[in-house]
């Protein structure tokens, strides 16, 4: 079973999927039963026909540019790729910073500011990186220290503990009920579960790497590939 190491009572930081009006995915971020500290909704697509995909729920989560709106009012731009590095961006283009995913030969991903320097790393839990309800990543920062944990949700009981709580029937997807359902949402949500107070780039690029894996649907570890 995998646990959070010892030491300071952490934080902990759920964002949950639902789906705004015109069938996008919204990914909120709440920590306990406090107001959103911040929203990220889901990026049309490109072109009339992945804009409909959205709009009729043939298309839940993908690449695009995902727009992460803070409660303090300042904006990001998470712009999830196929096959090329995730690039964050504040509101007028400046660049944030850069995630270099998990790739063949690469067994981790790395955050990295507009200078080269390294922000975090995302690493596999070495205990249990995957259940059917959870993956789990290891986030470390600049100097190897352990910052904490992201979990992303699969399966609602993955909201339930910290810990896999049920080995149930193999159902990765929630399904939305109601009459002419859209497609399954693949990812519930994340769990951010913080060892440490964080700075503020620091907090947009972890909030920013959860919607880069909640909507973007981007693989972080080698399991998610």
């Amino acid at each position: 079973m995998s646990e959070t190491p010892p030491g300071p009572r952490p934080v902990v930081i759920d964002g949950r999927i639902a789906r705004k009006t015109s069938n996008g995915l919204r990914l909120t971020f709440h920590e306990g039963d406090g107001e959103p500290l911040a929203t990220a909704v889901q990026s049309g697509g490109g072109g009339r026909g992945a804009k409909l995909g959205v709009l009729f729920g043939f298309k839940n989560g993908g690449s695009g540019r995902h727009a992460l709106s803070f409660a303090d009012g300042h904006e990001l731009i998470v712009q999830s790729r196929e096959q090329k590095p995730t690039l964050i961006t504040d509101a007028t283009g400046g660049d944030v910073a850069v995630v270099n995913r998990v790739s063949k030969g690469v067994d981790r991903s790395t955050a990295v500011g507009p200078d080269g320097r390294e922000l975090f790393q995302f690493s596999s839990d070495p205990v249990e990186p995957m259940t059917t309800d959870v993956f789990r990543v290891v986030v470390t920062g600049a100097a190897g220290e352990d910052v904490g944990r992201l979990h992303v949700i699969r399966k609602a009981a993955g909201w339930k503990t910290l810990s896999d709580v049920l080995d149930s029937a193999w159902n990765t997807y929630l399904w939305w009920d109601h009459a002419g359902a859209s497609l399954p949402i693949p990812i519930l949500g994340t769990r951010l579960i913080l060892l440490r107070e964080l700075t503020p780039i620091e907090r947009d690029v972890l909030f920013a790497a959860c919607v880069d894996l909640a909507i973007g649907l981007r693989p972080y570890i080698a399991e998610m590939n």
